[in-house]
């Protein structure tokens, strides 16, 4: 039990003043946070006052919507070595009904320095008919896999798909060391002369405004107070760098797609898409009124609670790995000297 003294209550006091400070501060610009291996970060230098927000309403159509996710995770953590699981899919809704969906076969794996760049090669290679010029770390190389595979999927809906229908992912548009940048762009390519719409969503962004202050609840905070009750997107990147040389293969809005909702969304739009975005928007609107995910588009939460591993069907997995490994020969001693985590019985015992 933590004791509240003088001493903790003056550094709860400090952390508030940051808040607060956080909370009043004036933005000299917007800046994407890089993480270790993503390069530079982005800055938008640009004034966000009311008059940046436009409202939209609602549009039913009867275009269809495709949504792609994965999960990915590690059923045992060997140390030198990890046992990995991924899986991914997409589904596709028409006039709010489903009518095609598919969850891809689980795929477990060990992965370690030994193996790692060759199925990473693999991967990387059927999608690209190149090399990779750069690899993960060993314990990364399924979640950058499902990636991979994440856009391979992208591609092949777009041929499925009619012009004017959307596809959801993810994240955003942004090529990086886990979206190549040639297959990223390949993609929106293939997008826009399909007349397809391209969209990412973000549900937990980087973005910052100033220094501190977390974008998204800035942003929403002011639209809220421009368009109350109603629907209003804000485009944030006004930027015109050449396609061939930018990363950024997104146009970056903020958007609020339901007045019900507490939340406003990241999203990015195919910078090849020539559709006005309040049309996109006003679609976007019309799958994002289910009642338990307010403001998200339906689909992309549908997707993601088929393909996420659950906390329940990890234990289910190392449950029947250890039983597979006891009944083809490995000791219980050996199995558990390799997989021992000395944290739990810490944890246990406080």
């Amino acid at each position: 039990m933590i004791e509240y003294d003088k001493h903790l209550e003056i550094q709860l006091k400090n952390v508030i003043s940051f808040i607060k400070e956080a909370l009043d501060e004036t933005p000299v610009y917007i800046e994407i946070e890089s993480e270790d291996d993503e390069g530079e970060p982005l800055k938008i230098d640009k004034n966000i006052t009311e008059e940046s927000f436009k409202s939209f309403t609602e549009t039913k159509t009867s275009q269809k919507f495709a949504a792609i996710d994965g999960g990915s995770g590690k059923i045992l953590n060997g140390r030198s070595f990890c046992v990995d699981i991924y899986r991914y899919g997409y589904n596709i809704f028409q006039n709010d009904k489903l009518i095609e969906e598919e969850t891809k076969p689980p795929v477990i794996q060990a992965v370690s320095l030994s193996n790692a760049e060759e199925i990473f090669k693999n991967v990387y290679f059927d999608l690209l008919n190149e090399t990779p010029t750069e690899f993960p770390t060993f314990d990364r190389t399924t979640d950058r896999i499902r990636a991979l595979k994440e856009w391979g999927l992208a591609e092949s809906l777009i041929e499925k798909l009619d012009s004017g229908d959307i596809i959801l992912v993810d994240g955003s548009l942004k090529s990086s060391v886990t979206i190549p940048y040639g297959l990223i762009k390949r993609v929106c390519k293939k997008a826009g002369e399909a007349g397809v719409h391209l969209v990412g969503v973000t549900k937990t962004s980087t973005l910052y405004w100033g220094k501190r202050a977390p974008l998204i609840p800035m942003v929403s905070k002011m639209g809220n107070k421009k368009h109350p009750n109603q629907n209003w997107f804000c485009r944030l990147s006004e930027t015109q760098t050449s396609f061939e040389d930018s990363r950024w293969f997104g146009d970056i809005y903020v958007a609020k797609l339901s007045p019900e909702s507490d939340f406003a969304f990241r999203v990015d739009v195919n910078r090849l898409d020539s559709a006005l975005p309040e049309k996109i928007f006003s679609s976007l609107s019309s799958i994002s009124q289910d009642p338990v995910y307010m403001g998200y588009p339906y689909p992309l939460a549908s997707i993601h609670n088929k393909v996420r591993i659950k906390p329940g069907e990890m234990e289910d997995f190392r449950y029947h790995l250890e039983g597979f490994a006891l009944t083809e020969g490995i000791n219980q001693q050996d199995w558990e000297m390799i997989f021992a985590n000395f944290h739990k019985i810490l944890d246990v015992n406080e």
